[in-house]
């Protein structure tokens, strides 16, 4: 038998399906001894997961042109859940009102304090996190310097440990690049996927249709034009026989083949998240609409503004390529100090200089809109160093 699921359900309406399908979780294990970590069971979805944004898979262009908008349409749904009504208030370990209604009041300056953006606050975890994967990896350094002095051998030579100092101070310029910026991005707040993209969503046997969103473990509460820039992502990676162990739609010529531009993907979604708002105008019960309206204005779901994605599309892509740079430098210093040792760990970490060419080119041509130059607190919460 085949228990009901939110993958099975659609909106009563009859405009936008505003449901978002994934597994079933049939059950939750917290007890560690039985598997030696925690684990849950979910239903098996029966479909097909292109590794290959391209979908050479897929039956024609009309199919791919389907299943990209219901991707799209997936991925407003998700950042239009009216999360203060099923207990998400705190998903993500933060609880957003309960911030807004403690900087209500003023500093010892007098000043109302300002909320941190979400891109702000993910910017101070990722430094974090960066600075100690440098620390481990200098410590890793030293530690091999030494024995290698010992054993005469040439591995982890100082012109690697300078291309690496190189990379981070590079890796520190973008952060500050993107604090100046982060204050004053559109900020809306919502459900967020986390690792949003083609390979984490299960298609329809047959059909251009989307059965399953998977991979929630980075979900949170925060701004939704990151899980946008991530989709986006694809249209700046390499192709997949370029050997970067990741398939993209960097350089592939779009024309004839059903899948959308990178401006197409922001006009679905911006057209997606208006139907979702009229609809909710037009058919949402009183009692909810009234709920919504106390909450912070900050906090409330609004639909999506075409010439704010637009304009903001390039530092969200910028921070998102930033976020991942981070992420392969965590690979490198592991590889480095022996953890990871497998090829496959070594072969990322070499990526590492191509992606932060590829963060800075994306930041060069598609700049941010200016902003004023205010006070400079870069210095400040490790934007100093690595």
């Amino acid at each position: 038998t085949h228990s009901p699921s939110p993958s099975s359900s659609s909106s009563p309406f009859n405009g936008i399906d505003k449901s978002i399908p994934i597994p079933h979780p049939y059950a939750y294990c917290k007890d560690e001894s039985i598997v030696g970590a925690e684990f849950y069971i979910m239903e098996y979805v029966k479909g097909r997961i292109f590794v290959d944004p391209r979908m050479p898979s897929m039956g024609s262009m009309e199919e791919r042109v389907e299943a990209y908008h219901d991707a799209i349409r997936v991925l407003s749904n998700i950042h239009n859940v009216p999360w203060w009504n099923i207990g998400l208030e705190k998903h993500g370990g933060r609880n957003a009102i309960a911030a807004i209604s403690s900087r209500n009041g003023s500093n010892d300056n007098g000043k109302k304090k300002n909320t941190p953006t979400y891109v702000e606050r993910q910017l101070q975890r990722l430094l974090q996190v960066a600075s100690k994967q440098s620390e481990l990896m200098k410590s890793s350094h030293n530690n091999t310097t030494t024995t290698n002095s010992t054993n005469n051998s040439t591995n982890n030579t100082p012109k690697d440990q300078n291309n690496m100092e190189q990379i981070e101070q590079s890796l520190l310029s973008m952060a500050k690049q993107l604090h100046h910026h982060a204050a004053h991005t559109p900020n809306p707040y919502g459900l967020l996927h986390g690792d949003y993209k083609i390979d984490n969503l299960i298609f329809h046997p047959t059909k251009p249709k989307v059965m399953a969103v998977l991979d929630w473990e980075l979900s949170t509460m925060g701004d939704g034009y990151c899980d946008v820039a991530n989709l986006c992502m694809m249209y700046f990676m390499p192709s997949l026989d370029k050997g970067w162990g990741i398939a993209g739609l960097g350089g592939m010529n779009l024309n004839g083949t059903g899948i959308p531009t990178r401006n197409q993907v922001l006009v679905t979604y911006c057209d997606c998240s208006h139907h979702h708002h009229h609809q909710n105008k037009m058919m949402k019960p009183q009692k909810q609409q009234q709920q919504q309206q106390q909450l912070p204005q900050s906090l409330m779901l609004r639909p999506a503004n075409l010439e704010e994605a637009t304009a903001w599309a390039g530092f969200y892509l910028s921070f998102l390529f930033f976020k991942n740079c981070v992420i392969v430098h965590g690979v490198a210093q592991r590889a480095s100090s022996g953890v990871a040792s497998s090829a496959m760990a070594h072969r990322v970490a070499e990526l590492l200089p191509e992606m932060v060419r590829l963060a800075r080119m994306i930041w060069e041509e598609y700049p941010p809109p200016a902003v004023g130059t205010g006070s400079d607190d870069s210095g400040k919460s490790g934007y100093s160093k690595l």
